[in-house]
């Protein structure tokens, strides 16, 4: 038995058609399953509770979905295998599961603005959340726009100078472009920006992009498709850490598995002790 749970406003409300196939799939096959929008659940902890333990729960939905499920069972021990099936827009922590194929992943935590918010895949601070910013605004959340969104920023976007701290130890850069601190290889919608990064490990995967002219950014950030932009090393900066704390001494917005936050100056980002369970459906 199957609990499918589903959010209708993935993709830009063109989640339906996902959902569809698989539930006709499902009927042709005869397995059973229950369709449940997480939108009509008022309290996942007590949906998760009722429901039986040898009952399988495929999760639909991008990255959005998978935080704001990870962000509500936090301290709560689900019994439950749990399922990934991609259902939104960006689904970058999909990519790296499917790349990696871990099946427990470290849960970290961002602090932002006196907040704590939880992830499984990457939060940043600078062009990024602008980025993302100008994406989540955006009718239509297609890797076209995402492509669109990301050279207009580039061309727009005013380095600020970084106060990067990094497991105690500080450096500053006067015209930096973005940190990122990742548990997962992918963002913005299949840039493999930190390919060394491994799900279930404690260390979060650190870069940053300083000092850099217009031309070679707009360069640096199309090889970031493919992994290649750790050669420009002039100009990027890659380590591990398992604490990170960036500061921009201007308001910027900071990201968080795709949502962002306005009018940021500081994250801080470190593991937790928990780790998640999650597994990619296959339709076998």
């Amino acid at each position: 038995m199957y609990i499918i749970l589903h959010n209708p406003l993935s993709k830009n409300k063109k989640s339906k058609r996902t959902t569809k196939k698989l539930v006709d799939d499902f009927k042709r096959r005869n397995i059973p399953f229950r369709l449940k929008s997480l939108l009509k659940i008022k309290d996942l902890i007590a949906y998760l509770e009722k429901a039986q333990d040898n009952v399988e729960i495929i999760l639909l939905g991008g990255d959005g979905t998978i935080n704001n499920f990870v962000n509500q069972t936090m301290n709560y021990p689900i019994k439950q295998q749990v399922y990934l099936k991609s259902n939104g827009s960006g689904n970058d922590f999909l990519r790296t599961l499917k790349l990696k194929n871990t099946p427990h992943q470290t849960i970290m935590q961002l602090i932002h603005d006196g907040k704590t918010q939880y992830f499984l895949n990457g939060a940043g601070i600078g062009i990024d959340g602008t980025i993302g910013l100008g994406v989540n605004q955006a009718t239509n959340k297609s890797q076209l726009r995402y492509l669109m969104v990301t050279l207009k920023s580039l061309i727009t976007y005013k380095p600020q100078t970084l106060e990067l701290t990094l497991d105690g130890k500080t450096k500053r850069y006067e015209k930096a472009y973005l940190m990122t601190a990742n548990n997962g290889c992918f963002i913005g919608g299949g840039m493999k920006i930190t390919p060394h990064a491994q799900l279930d490990d404690a260390w979060l995967d650190v870069l940053v992009v300083h000092n850099v002219s217009r031309v070679v950014l707009v360069m640096v950030f199309l090889t970031i498709y493919m992994g290649l932009h750790l050669k420009f090393k002039k100009f990027i900066y890659n380590t591990k850490a398992k604490h990170v704390k960036a500061s921009m001494f201007s308001k910027q917005v900071a990201q968080c598995d795709g949502e962002c936050f306005e009018n940021t100056e500081t994250i801080e980002v470190f593991a937790t002790d928990r780790k998640a369970h999650f597994k990619l459906f296959t339709g076998k």
